[in-house]
């Protein structure tokens, strides 16, 4: 043997290169030189072989993962120093030996190290080698491999992929053993070890016990198996009721538990893992790893062990919960089908027999037998039973419970009697000629019973209840079937009260079948109603149009004359009042049912209140007030429907108008207050008295009523304020300082921004260009010839050439020849109505640009939506505002070519 033939410590693995014997004797040569230099300058593991016996020589970084098996290691043939899992090396080696560069990836290798108290362990580390031959010349005298240590990655991915099929697996069970039973195996075969199960600590902390386990074969189980908990050793239980987990390399060394020894041995276990499960303060369960040999634990194994244990104890109180409460819906299910079987027949066999068979059935009983205390007609005393889980045989030849130690408690009302075994009770076999339980008779271990006691603390009778085994009953059950004895109770007390309840019951569903012929009777009364007011409308408003038109076309051909003009105002303003009231019953009674349905947008209250003062202004005119109008500098925007708040306001004005003498004042504001905008209306007229405020607001509701009725209406107006008020959102109120003294109506509508921009930009709408005003052909379709004849009347005063047509075909067939340029349709039509008319004009030819005006006594929203449906641009009520229709009628003559 030669020494090395450059300076080297004498310490480590330098001092050993110096031993390491070449073939024949030999100095080093310089490539073996330059690797062993290499290998002693580097801080990765390397280890290198050389010459024909191979020889083993690594560096110091190599050490640790040789394990005991250094120093022997050094210096010695591959085949005699790597052995056992190190055996899985030598093919990769014996390639590079070979000549071929060799890569091996993740190879786990189980390493011994030094335990506690000089005992060996092993841990499993994954490595990455890389190899390759060295040469001398073109001859491969040896090779040299660099290690990589990969544990932490390898063991992270199977972390994760192991987390992955945990909580898979753990989601899909339902049992609680099952899930504690496939979390064993998972970890058990993730970590390689023997044994893997929970034992369940008893309340007095004094035992463990084994339910299940999982094992590899290697380790035999311990299911069903209990032991003291003392024998694990004092400061081991101290430490795990601390909820600290154990982590024992080798229970022969380790100073915790080397002096129980005899208690590990029982168990068969030299190396542990166990981890606390705490509940309600109290160590309640352990989850257990054991391997049969001394192991060296890692700090991520504890980890994973205690994380494994809280996600199984977590799903299985998950799977106990979901136990629970699926046993108490049975239960809730069964008591709800025990109530309805007993509010459902008279017959007391079938009464109690549903009892017993619930009662036998939620106390998990084997056999149940209700005896109950019945009088017949003579009014006798009677002992009857009914009986559940046996035949009826079985009983009959032991005759009934007597008044014993153990079945007098029950009839005397003493209380609930429950035992886990009968047959030990102190009160059990003191009466005789049995002493017990009569030869033959059901085997009864668990038995419970139950007294059931009437209203008035009679006791009607017993729930009796028996299982073979014992300690089948607990106090839940006792609960349970203490309330199934409640509602035989009272299924008793009601029998005989049952005929009373039975005719109660007909005569209520007479009631009801009484009532509910009244309400669809009311509803064919209400529809009546409704048809009848709107064909009442119709009807009134198709007078009303020719005399509107005549009235008009008198005023236009007799301006000059004094008396003519008188009449004609006259017959036109009692022709508007009577459309208002025609409009405010409809509209009441649509608002009233909710057929009344918004176009909600933006709207300026400014716009608001000007428009519904020009709408008002002749009646004010007419009475000759003066208006106050006081209105912000920029718009108020409210969300609402601009043509139902118009109608609000002009409602208001209208009624200030009418209750106010001849040049009164009136006047209008409109504030802004936080969140909201309020439109007032003070007038200095009649006023009102304050039992008239309360109700001022309702339908038909109205001042002191004189035989002259000066003011004239129905009272809805401001019913009908309130409504469409409310439907906004907002809020109508009335106040007055007494009769003679003026009226003051509110209107607060929801105002979110409440804050005013300036005025739009903008001035008074231009009227239209007279020179560029033409004739129009107007064909005006009404079956009233008076109201058609009066209208062609009027619109030819304003230049237009105009025809009439009294039907729907006629007009179909003066449209095809003569195409006008706008037409009039009444919608009632004999023929056919208006709807259809429209329809068929849009789809012909010539006809798309002709202006269709639809006039009807129907003036609802849902008629105008047909209208609009039908190819109508406008929609007119009858009696037919005639500034609105010239307005329209001269919009369509302006327009371009």
């Amino acid at each position: 043997m030669r020494a090395l033939p450059f300076d080297a410590d004498n310490d480590g693995v330098r001092a050993l290169l110096r031993a390491v014997p070449l073939a024949g004797g030999m100095p080093w040569p310089e490539g073996l030189r330059a690797v062993a230099a290499l290998m002693l300058d580097s801080r990765f593991p390397m280890f290198a072989a050389w010459g024909l016996e191979r020889r083993l020589v690594y560096n110091d970084a190599f050490v640790d993962l040789l394990g005991e098996r250094h120093p022997a290691a050094f210096g010695q043939p591959l085949e005699r120093a790597f052995t056992d899992s190190w055996a899985d090396l030598m093919p990769v080696l014996e390639a590079a030996l070979a000549g071929e560069t060799a890569l091996l990836q993740d190879l786990p290798l189980d390493l011994a190290h030094p335990g506690p108290a000089r005992s060996v362990v092993a841990a499993r580390r994954y490595l990455t080698l890389s190899c390759s031959p060295l040469r001398v010349g073109e001859e491969v005298a040896g090779m040299l491999c660099v290690l990589t240590d990969t544990t932490e990655r390898v063991l992270a991915a199977q972390q994760h992929g192991f987390q992955r099929e945990l909580g898979a697996t753990l989601r899909e069970l339902l049992d609680p053993v099952e899930i504690m039973e496939a979390a064993g195996a998972l970890v058990g075969r993730h970590l390689g070890v023997g044994r893997v199960g929970y034992g369940e600590i008893d309340a007095g902390g004094q035992t463990i016990s084994v339910e299940r386990d999982w094992t590899d074969g290697s380790m035999a189980s311990l299911a069903g198996k209990t032991h003291a908990l003392d024998s694990f050793g004092a400061q081991a239980k101290h430490a795990l009721s601390a909820g600290r987990s154990l982590r024992i390399e080798d229970v022969q060394r380790d100073p915790l538990t080397a002096p129980y020894g005899a208690g590990y041995a029982d168990v068969g276990a030299r190396a542990m893992i166990v981890v606390p499960i705490i509940e309600a303060g109290r160590l309640a369960a352990v989850f257990y790893l054991h391997a049969a040999a001394p192991r060296r634990w890692s700090a991520a194994e504890v980890a994973l062990a205690e994380d494994v244990a809280r996600q199984t104890r977590e799903a299985v109180r998950r799977a106990r919960v979901e136990e629970t409460l699926r046993d108490e819906t049975r239960i809730l299910e069964l008591l709800n089908r025990t109530g309805q079987a007993l509010a459902s027949t008279l017959d007391t066999d079938m009464l109690l027999q549903a009892i017993t068979d619930a009662g036998t059935e939620l106390s998990g009983a084997r056999f149940g037998a209700f005896f109950y205390t019945t009088e017949d007609e003579q009014g006798n005393s009677l002992l009857l039973y009914s009986l559940s889980g046996a035949p009826r045989a079985a009983f009959e030849r032991f005759g009934h419970p007597r008044q014993t130690a153990v079945f007098g408690p029950t009839f005397h009302n003493e209380g609930i009697v429950r035992s886990d075994d009968i047959t030990r009770d102190p009160r059990y076999g003191l009466s005789a000629p049995h002493f017990g339980m009569p030869k033959g008779h059901l085997p009864v271990r668990s038995y419970l019973a139950v007294p059931v006691v009437a209203r008035s603390g009679t006791v009607l009778g017993g729930l009796f209840f028996g299982h073979p085994e014992p300690g089948v009953f607990s106090e839940r059950t006792e609960r349970i079937v203490a309330g199934v004895a409640a509602q035989a109770a009272v299924a008793l007390d009601n029998a005989r009260l049952y005929e009373a309840a039975r005719k109660a019951a007909l005569e209520r569903e007479a009631l009801l079948q009484s009532e509910r012929a009244a309400r669809v009777e009311a509803e064919r009364l209400s529809r009546m109603k409704d048809e009848f007011l709107a064909m009442l409308a119709h009807e009134l408003r198709n007078p009303l149009a020719p005399i509107s038109s005549s009235a008009a076309l008198l005023n236009i051909q007799f301006r000059d004359e004094p008396r003519i003009r008188q009449a004609s105002a006259i017959i036109g303003r009692q022709v508007k009042h009577m459309s208002r009231l025609v409009d405010d019953l409809l509209d009441v009674s649509r608002v009233t049912r909710g057929l009344v349905t918004l176009q909600v947008d933006e709207v300026d209250l400014c716009e608001v209140v000007r428009s519904a003062l020009d709408q008002a202004r002749p009646l004010i005119d007419e009475k000759s007030h003066r208006v106050e109008l006081v209105l912000p500098d920029g718009p108020v925007r409210v969300r609402g429907d601009a043509t139902r708040l118009i109608q609000v306001v002009v409602n208001i004005l209208n009624n200030a108008a009418k209750y106010t003498p001849p040049a009164g004042t009136i006047r209008i504001g409109l504030t802004v207050e936080t969140g909201r905008a309020c439109i007032e209306v003070r007038d200095n007229g009649s006023g009102m008295p304050a039992d008239l405020l309360p109700t001022v607001f309702e339908p038909f509701s109205q001042g002191a009523r004189t035989l002259a009725r000066s003011q004239g209406g129905l009272g809805l107006g401001l019913a009908l304020v309130r409504k469409l008020v409310e439907m906004h959102g907002g809020e109508a109120r009335a106040a007055s300082e007494g009769v003679g003294l003026g009226s003051v109506f509110t209107i607060a509508l929801p105002c979110p921004q409440c804050e005013g921009g300036a005025p739009a930009a903008g001035g008074a709408a231009r009227p239209p260009d007279a020179a560029a005003f033409r004739p129009l052909r107007v064909i005006v379709v009404d079956d009233n010839e008076d109201a058609a004849d009066s209208l062609a009347t009027l619109l030819r005063v304003q230049g237009h050439a105009v025809t009439v047509e009294y039907t729907a075909k006629g007009a179909l067939a003066r449209a095809a020849h003569e195409p006008p340029d706008a037409m009039v349709v009444d919608i009632g039509l004999p023929d056919m109505d208006g709807y259809q008319l429209g329809a068929l004009l849009r789809a012909r030819p010539g006809m798309c640009d002709a202006l269709l005006i639809a006039a009807t006594g129907y003036g609802g929203e849902q008629d105008r939506m047909r209208a609009r449906d039908a190819g109508f641009a406008h929609h007119l009520v009858k009696p037919v505002d005639m500034g609105a229709l010239v307005r329209i009628l001269q919009d369509a003559a302006s327009a371009p070519w």
